[in-house]
């Protein structure tokens, strides 16, 4: 009879604890909710909240990643059906690896209210360990900390709610989803160390649209299948874009891709965005993983607006968990296939031949005459929708190629360079001894700078350069050898290059070499120059120079500075040489 009355005891108790493992809603409402829909959650009540579902769930974990500007950490809540926590060993585990990032711009905090009621839902269903057995889940509370804080009533002056939100910069006011490459936050800095450790699959970013009006909820943005690796860019379609269109259409949310509009109407058509590697999506690219956006439209409700992306999140996990094994495959087979291709291309443009036709859902655009400025002023009416198929140029052609050396060097003293290749997992090996090696050297031939700053840059664009075959001497311990045949591949060319749209050069990390460093007066050089002409070659070319120079006969300096540039005195090894040298 005692052993029976134990047994059942036990039976009980073991029964009580599989229970436990699962969550009651009710205890874990989030400040959305407790606000009828009106609030985002505040910065304190969504860490307390995560913390206080880590404590009743078994498959949480949420943990302290790195430094943000705000001087706050960055926090990561993991879900694993497994029970691990461990990257290393999810990484060994089979499970395809999801990451959600929430809260990049704060003033469109949907995903972080839609994130919270994602994970409560998956892990209050009695399934959850069947339904996703095979995926495991990173979400990122909040991602710009600082901004988060900067909380206010009115700076989103197109959205439709919360009452009260985040800013779109950081602590330092920097827009965190530009920042992905050059690394100016230590946000992106945290952010980019986690990618590398936790190397997801797939990522998510959520967002709210600005922009045109139309009756959509949700838009979403995929990395461009232009730029993916092959076979990445059919499985980005056939894999995500498709099901998940059909899932959330099934589900009464209806989708389209996210319209890129200011100032005009989609009536005649839009363009597919184009995610150079400053953006997420092309960052993710860049390092063979599928990234994505949510858009949720600026004008729908706030509470609208958090169900739509909470039905997004449940469309997508499941698709992960069940293509899992295929994910994985397919981005093992694009970093080889990233491997063997002896050309790269670093650029791309949108091609204005072709398009597909896309059924779209507007409204009727008007325009009226200001009452304010006089002018046309654009306006929706929504009382008379319309239906029909319009030009969506979807599509990137390469404008500008590589051929891929074998390696760079990359010189020590780049810091701010060499530290970002490093977060990014690339590896380094240091040239210790005294070496002449032939090497490609460029010069900065062109180029074009901003006039003002953008995200703390002037930065530069339409970058051209020359280059020539040189035999250089390397001093031992003054560069590192950077091999390009390593997954890092296209991270790697695409940020060394320095025509690539988002190059180290273009966003001024190697700006000291456009200024010259030594110099000359008129009075000294005179007489030299005065000798280069007696030389016919110099002779002809100072002539040639005169004639096809507005101005230059009359401006004595700008004679003798040509002739200067032609001396042995100009410094040709240093000024607008670009330092990080490639072997072919």
């Amino acid at each position: 009879m005692k052993a029976f009355q134990f047994i059942a005891g036990l039976t009980v108790l073991l029964s009580l604890a599989s229970c436990s493992d699962q969550l009651n809603p009710e205890h874990h409402l989030t400040p959305f909710e407790r606000s009828d829909s009106l609030e985002t959650t505040t910065y304190e009540e969504g860490i307390a909240w995560w913390r206080t579902l880590e404590e009743a769930s078994p498959y949480v974990c949420v943990q302290e990643f790195g430094e943000t500007d705000a001087g706050l950490p960055l926090h990561i809540a993991i879900i694993n059906a497994g029970r691990n926590f461990s990257p290393s060993q999810v990484s060994s585990s089979g499970k395809a690896i999801w990451l959600i990032n929430n809260a990049i711009h704060p003033g469109e905090p949907d995903g972080v209210d839609a994130s919270m009621l994602f994970a409560r839902e998956i892990l209050s269903d009695p399934d959850f360990k069947s339904k996703y057995s095979d995926v495991v889940i990173l979400i990122i509370p909040f991602y710009n900390v600082g901004g988060v804080l900067n909380r206010n009533c009115c700076s989103r002056a197109n959205q439709n709610g919360p009452v009260s939100y985040g800013f779109r910069g950081n602590a330092r006011n920097l827009d965190l989803n530009r920042d992905f490459t050059k690394a100016d936050s230590r946000n992106a800095q945290s952010f980019i160390k986690l990618f590398h450790i936790w190397d997801p699959d797939v990522y998510l970013e959520t967002h709210v649209s600005n922009g045109a009006d139309y009756p959509y909820t949700m838009t979403y943005l995929l990395s461009h299948p232009d730029k993916l690796t092959p076979p990445l860019n059919t499985a980005m379609g056939d894999l995500f874009e498709t099901p998940l269109v059909e899932a959330m259409k099934a589900a009464g949310d209806e989708m389209i891709p996210y319209v890129n509009l200011f100032g005009t109407t989609p009536d005649s058509g839009y363009q597919r965005f184009y995610d150079s590697p400053r953006y997420s999506t092309g960052f993710t690219a860049q390092h063979h993983a599928f990234g994505m956006l949510t858009e949720t439209h600026m004008l729908k409700p706030f509470k609208r607006r958090v169900a739509s992306t909470l039905t997004f999140l449940h469309a997508l996990g499941l698709q992960i968990n069940n293509e899992a094994s295929k994910i994985q495959s397919l981005r093992d087979e694009a970093i080889q296939n990233s491997l063997q291709q002896e050309r790269q291309i670093i650029d791309w443009k949108v091609d204005t031949s072709s398009y597909s036709n896309l059924l779209f859902k507007g409204y009727k655009a008007r325009y009226d005459t200001s009452k304010v400025t006089g002018a046309l002023q654009l306006h929706y009416d929504q009382n008379e929708p319309w239906e029909r198929e319009i030009p969506y140029y979807d599509k990137l052609i390469a404008s500008q190629y590589v051929d891929i050396p074998q390696y760079y060097l990359v010189p020590v003293g780049w810091k701010q360079v060499v530290d970002r290749l490093k977060w990014n997992g690339v590896k380094m090996k240091l040239i210790e001894r005294d070496s002449s090696l032939d090497v490609q050297v460029y010069s900065i031939d062109n180029m074009e700078t901003r006039t003002s700053p953008y995200e703390g840059h002037y930065y530069h664009y339409g970058t051209t350069v020359a280059s020539e075959t040189e035999r250089v001497e390397i001093k031992g311990g003054s560069y590192y050898l950077v091999s390009t045949d390593h997954k890092e591949r296209r991270f790697i060319v695409e940020t060394l290059e320095p025509s690539a749209p988002d190059s180290y050069f273009n966003w001024n990390f190697f700006d000291e070499i456009l200024q010259q460093k030594e110099w000359f007066s008129s009075y000294v050089f005179e007489k030299e120059a005065e000798e280069m002409l007696k030389d016919p070659e110099h002779r002809a070319a100072f002539d040639t120079f005169l004639a096809t120079n507005t101005g230059a006969q009359e401006n004595s300096m700008a004679q003798l500075y040509f002739l200067y540039q032609r001396s042995e005195h100009f410094e040709r090894g240093r000024y607008r040489v670009y330092p990080v040298f490639s072997i072919e």
